[in-house]
């Protein structure tokens, strides 16, 4: 099955690192930091990477399935959940699991090169979780070509102009907060203040003025 060879099988990252630690006891590379075979780094190290292994694997079985045997009732009962049994439902994952390796392909694939990383899938108490591990991907980054270099880089363009954008941004508001605590503030307290005081003094003229009436 050509597709699931290409887009699966071929990008499961560092298996021949894999093989060489679990048959040879050779180190592994972690964060740029060579880890002899026994120590406990390159043990979870090996078991993250033999866990991706087995996943991936578990993937590019499942996607010939989904694709050419769908509706066989015995490859139901066998593989699909119970929730998955009847034809729409099948249909509906199968697209959404279509959609979601072109978006993928398109933009995480692109990103997980530029910032130089594979994203494994791993195997936890509570079920299957992504992790993120550090791994120099520089010929990969200059082998993209089309839209996922445009990928690339609309990315680098957003880290270089995110930061002027956010000081523009906070200096913009530092203005605007300042214009309406120190010249609008001001001047709305002189007119709150004047109308008070022209109050006050409105007050005390009427009572003065009723005073010499009463005295008389």
């Amino acid at each position: 099955y050509p597709i699931v060879k290409k887009e699966i099988l071929d990008k499961i990252p560092l298996v021949i690192d894999l093989l060489a630690h679990r048959l040879f006891d050779s180190s592994l590379i972690i964060d740029n930091v060579s880890y002899p075979a026994h120590t406990p780094e390159a043990i979870q190290r090996s078991e993250f990477i033999l866990d991706n292994l087995i996943i991936q694997i578990g993937n590019g079985v499942i996607q010939p399935l989904l694709n050419q045997l769908a509706d066989v009732e015995s490859i139901k009962v066998n593989f699909y959940h119970k929730n998955l049994m009847s034809s729409r439902e099948i249909a509906r994952f199968r697209n959404n699991l279509s959609w979601r390796y072109r978006q993928d392909k398109l933009f995480g694939e692109p990103q997980a090169i530029f910032e130089s990383r594979y994203d494994l899938f791993v195997l936890t108490d509570t079920g299957i979780k992504q992790t993120s591990i550090y791994a120099p991907r520089r010929r990969e980054l200059e082998q993209l070509r089309g839209f996922q270099l445009a990928v690339t880089l609309a990315y680098e363009l957003r880290d270089a102009l995110s930061p002027r954008v956010q000081a523009a941004v906070t200096w913009i508001g530092n203005g605007v907060v300042y214009l309406l605590t120190q010249v609008f503030g001001r001047s709305i307290g002189l007119v709150v203040r004047g109308v008070i005081q022209g109050i006050g003094s409105s007050v005390q003229e009427a009572r003065f003025g009723k005073n010499p009436g009463r005295g008389k």
